[in-house]
């Protein structure tokens, strides 16, 4: 009895054991990928081999073999149904391959990628068999993929000018998917653009989608003209598996003329300006010291007391285009307050352009102007009453308001014919006035006796040298009014009262002695 229970306890574990052995002996071999290195964007093959090891007669059937999809893995393979290779049978020892074809997104980064594989089948024992077993597994693998590190760079609007060295910040990105580590930044020469200095540069390690800022330092010929020029920028580094790599990017760099506009050659008309001269001529020039072009250049002269411009619009010039090197001229009216102090003026002149760009820019020069000293005379004294018949004299006095020492200051009365003046002293020398000095002119006017009583303009003419002390030889001639009130002479009023006074008297005498006479007649009658 009990070898008999003995004998069947080990059938029993004899058959589970195979029973177990069957359904796991369906052999799943590890995937096989054509290209053997995927990147990311990549179109792929696997292949899945199955084989029948389930031993005995067993047969496999129906075996459905299901690949899941999930980023970055795009499954393309589509017959009959996307994910999924059937293979119908698979007799003992007997092999087939799934097949499935698969895209890589670009934008994967370098990374072993879960991928899902679910199979299920049936066993049959044997052909006559009728009650196959279902069976369902699921294993997971991993799915190398390897990015690659690619580099794009850029710069910050930053333009070099000719004839000079410059930083040139320059941004380096890998925009690929592959890290890049030990980067070596190579900066090659072209016509016109050469590095300062250094020309390697490195940066240890950039991400997926890093970036780094690398400044170069480089000059351009000072014959370079304005445009973009190509600089040869070489990287090389090391990827994951430590392979080196290299790469050659032409890189542009602006060059932009700087534009240095100054003025210069200010000429004036008078070469002398003197207070109180009006219309004076300035005369400047505008020179474009850059390398780049400058357009539609606009000149605002901006006068304050005590100057002002001489008329409207005067004063706003537009010169068009200067190149590198051109000089143009612009002309400019303005008045002097008579009061201006003697000495230099700095009048603010506003400089607006466009660039090759046609971005605006503005700049502020001074048109300095020497302003010399000047006598200036005026009439302290200007209201006389005159007499008619009579003849009058009037003392005029003058103060020297100006800047410098008036020399041999003379007045002198202007003849009007069409006034009742006369002159028999019309010009007096005063001599010499110092500055704030006063002194005073004789003359001496006939009045004729016809003249109206009211008031009267006489034209006076005063001229002066300056101060020779400092060198000043010019003639200073102006003309002022003097106001004069003609009156009649205080005894011209006797005769008329007189005359008046005696016709009275008659007048009384007559009333009172000849009417009463004729009265007395005509009543005697």
């Amino acid at each position: 009895m009990n070898n008999k229970i003995l004998k069947l306890s080990l059938l029993g574990l004899i058959l589970t054991l195979t029973a177990i052995s069957g359904v796991s002996a369906l052999q799943i071999d590890d995937p096989q990928y054509n290209p053997s290195v995927i990147k990311p964007g990549d179109d792929a093959d696997i292949w899945i081999k199955f084989t029948n090891d389930e031993g005995n007669d067993r047969i496999v059937k129906n075996l459905i073999v299901e690949l899941e999809d999930g980023y970055p893995i795009e499954i393309k393979q589509t017959n009959p149904t996307k994910g999924i290779y059937t293979i119908s049978n698979l007799n003992k020892g007997e092999s087939d391959l799934a097949h499935f074809k698969i895209n890589i997104d670009k934008n994967a980064q370098t990374n072993d990628f879960k991928i899902k594989v679910k199979y299920t089948y049936d066993i049959y024992d044997d052909v006559d068999d009728k009650y196959p077993t279902h069976e369902s597994r699921e294993r997971e693998y991993y799915l190398p993929v390897k990015g690659e590190a690619d580099f794009e760079l850029t710069s910050e609007d930053v333009q070099l000018i000719p004839a000079s060295n410059m930083e040139y910040p320059i941004i380096i990105k890998n925009v690929g998917t592959g890290i890049a580590k030990d980067i070596d930044v190579l900066v090659g020469s072209s016509a016109y653009i050469n590095p300062v200095g250094g020309v390697k540069y490195n940066v240890k390690v950039l991400e997926p989608f890093g970036s780094t800022e690398v400044v170069l330092n480089l000059h351009a010929d000072s014959k370079t003209t304005e445009g973009s020029y190509i600089v040869p920028v070489t990287l090389v580094w090391t990827d994951e598996d430590g392979t080196k790599h290299n790469e050659t990017i032409e890189f542009g760099v602006i060059v932009e003329g700087d534009v240095n506009l100054g003025i210069s050659n200010v000429i004036t008309e008078p070469n002398e300006i003197k207070p109180g001269t009006n219309y004076i001529k300035l005369s400047v020039d505008i020179t474009n010291n850059g390398h780049g072009e400058a357009k539609n250049i606009n000149l605002n002269l901006k006068t304050s007391e005590p100057f002002s411009d001489s008329g409207s619009n005067v004063n706003f010039k537009n010169v068009g285009i200067l190149n590198s090197g051109d000089t143009k001229t612009a002309i400019f009216y303005v008045d002097l307050n008579k009061h201006a102090d003697a000495q230099t003026y700095d009048i603010p002149l506003e400089i607006t352009y466009l660039d090759a760009y046609n971005k605006e820019h503005v700049e502020n020069e001074n048109v300095t102007v020497l302003v010399k000293t000047k006598p200036e005379l005026e009439i302290l004294n200007n209201d006389f009453t005159i007499y008619a018949g009579r003849q009058t004299e009037i003392l005029v006095t003058l103060k020297n308001v100006g800047t410098e020492k008036a020399e041999k200051v003379k007045i002198t009365a202007i003849k009007n014919s069409a006034q009742p003046f006369d002159y028999e002293e019309k010009t007096d020398d005063i001599g010499t006035l110092e500055i704030l000095e006063n002194g005073t002119g004789r003359l001496v006017i006939d009045t004729e006796a016809s003249a109206a009583i009211k008031d009267y303009l006489i034209n006076l003419e005063v001229r002066s040298v300056g101060d020779h002390e400092l060198g000043d030889e010019d003639v200073y001639v102006s003309q002022k009014t003097l106001k004069v009130h003609v009156q009649k002479p205080a005894g011209s009023y006797l005769l008329p009262i007189l005359v008046v006074v005696v016709v009275l008297a008659g007048g009384v005498y007559y009333l009172k002695v000849y009417r009463p006479k004729k009265k007395s007649k005509s009543e005697d009658n």
